[in-house]
């Protein structure tokens, strides 16, 4: 199961993403995330503090979303990793492709 929610803090919204985004969920996820992006300016922040599991279908996701916002000047800002799904993104070399903070706060302040 996968849930994604648009939350908002300090006048900054973002995504908070729930459960696993694997090959059964990872099209709708794609869905959700893509309409995010396109509703936001600027940077776009993914909390994923409640994501469970990533599989190599959710990294390919967050990296077509991210190339796409990089012709623009935009980046995906990813927080709330969890250990598990840190060592996914460190495993696969993508933690030198999207810049990671640890909280949703730290994310904000990097957008400043």
């Amino acid at each position: 199961m996968m849930e994604i929610t648009r939350a908002e803090t300090g006048g900054v919204s973002f995504a908070d993403v729930f459960g696993r985004i694997d090959s059964k969920t990872a099209p709708e996820a794609e869905k959700i995330l893509r309409t995010f992006a396109e509703e936001q300016e600027g940077n776009v922040i993914v909390n994923c503090s409640g994501l469970e599991y990533i599989s190599s279908g959710g990294l390919r996701i967050l990296l077509v979303i991210e190339k796409e916002l990089k012709g623009s000047g935009r980046h995906v800002i990813l927080c709330g990793l969890r250990t598990d799904v840190e060592k996914i993104f460190r495993l696969t070399g993508f933690t030198s492709i999207f810049t990671i903070e640890k909280t949703v706060d730290d994310a904000i302040a990097h957008l400043r």
